[in-house]
């Protein structure tokens, strides 16, 4: 049996990347989230994320760890071929949307936003592909697009954005009565008109394609 030793490692849990088969991360935070970092009154030690390629495992820290900065899970891009993150700088109060390369340790911002249009902080996040910074509204069934445009997406109860590809927005809904049940539906990325609704949830797998589970 082939064992690989991970030193330093003891702490942190390995997670995978989704979509794609050959990277792994693992994060340490004293905290799960960006909104709970105000409570360490300006002492947040600072998140290390680190990249662990699959089956080599190199290990790579691309974004060093730096204080009051909290560094959010890698989200894989497919038409990219690469790995987006989101950085929550509390020093200069801005959130930036990073595209990383590990194996190259090239880290470039795509955007930086004030923190103010990102609210309380609460499911901002990166979705694919291409990239975009989006803000969901979980209570009031929305999502405001906040890069590379600005618009303003009124969803369905219970309906939440998976990705974008094609012009298309890919969403998923979850219906309770009369019995718990699955919906995808399409929307157009130009005004959010639903195109196709179907029965079923979906995957989108390491090689690009997607897979849809229904009836």
């Amino acid at each position: 049996m082939n064992i690989k030793v991970f030193k330093g490692f003891e702490d942190l849990y390995l997670e995978k990347v989704e979509e794609t088969n050959s990277w792994y991360y693992a994060q340490w935070t004293p905290c799960s989230e960006a909104y709970e970092v105000p409570d360490f009154k300006n002492n947040y030690p600072g998140t290390r994320l680190y990249f662990i390629k699959y089956p080599s495992g190199e290990v790579f820290e691309p974004v060093k760890q730096e204080k009051n900065v909290f560094l959010e899970r890698p989200v894989y891009g497919q038409n990219e071929d690469s790995f987006g993150m989101i950085r929550y700088d509390f020093n200069n109060e801005v959130i930036q949307a990073l595209l990383v390369k590990p194996e190259c340790e090239s880290v470039k911002v795509l955007t930086e936003v004030p923190f103010s249009k990102g609210g309380d902080m609460v499911n901002v996040r990166l979705i694919t592909s291409p990239f975009a910074l989006v803000k969901h509204d979980v209570h009031g069934d929305a999502v405001d697009f906040l890069w590379p445009e600005e618009m303003h997406l009124q969803l369905e109860e219970n309906e939440n954005l998976q990705f974008q590809e094609d012009g298309k927005l890919y969403t998923s809904k979850w219906i309770e009565e009369p019995d718990y049940r699955e919906e995808i539906i399409i929307r157009s990325k130009e005004n959010g008109s639903i195109l196709e609704r179907s029965p079923g949830y979906f995957r989108r797998m390491p090689d690009g394609s997607l897979w849809k589970m229904t009836r």
